[in-house]
């Protein structure tokens, strides 16, 4: 494997770990505007009382991690410290206050993405491809 196939492979990694992130908090959204989903209604405290703020919450971070995903896709210049802004939000935010096993999955994901990202190789990669 050679070192541009390795940051590729880095940057491919951001972007499916970015699209998990969006799409689990986009169910985590769903799941706080008081819908009882069968899985991620397990992974947490459970209950199907509305909790507005969350829903919120989660609905803007699904955003943000389809925006990152989309902006390392495409090699943006912009979607580095987004990834880095967004993936360390999102590991604060799901440690506290630490809710179980989304918590977890939340921490280990973003984790991922940050230490990705902070990798020489990454970072020169997509701030020197970048096209905007």
């Amino acid at each position: 494997m050679s070192v541009r196939s390795g940051r590729v492979a880095a940057l491919d990694a951001v972007v499916w770990i970015s699209a998990a992130l969006a799409l689990g908090s986009a169910l985590l959204a769903v799941g706080h505007m008081g819908v009882r989903l069968p899985v991620i209604s397990a992974l947490g405290p459970g209950g199907t009382r509305p909790v507005p703020p969350a829903a919120i919450a989660f609905t803007v971070a699904a955003g943000l991690h389809a925006a990152v995903a989309v902006g390392v896709a495409r090699r943006r210049s912009w979607a580095w410290l987004a990834g880095v802004l967004v993936g360390g939000v999102t590991l604060i935010g799901a440690a506290t206050p630490f809710r179980g096993t989304a918590s977890l999955l939340g921490i280990v994901l973003a984790g991922l993405q940050l230490g990705l990202l902070a990798t020489n190789a990454a970072r020169r990669e997509i701030l020197h491809s970048a096209t905007a």
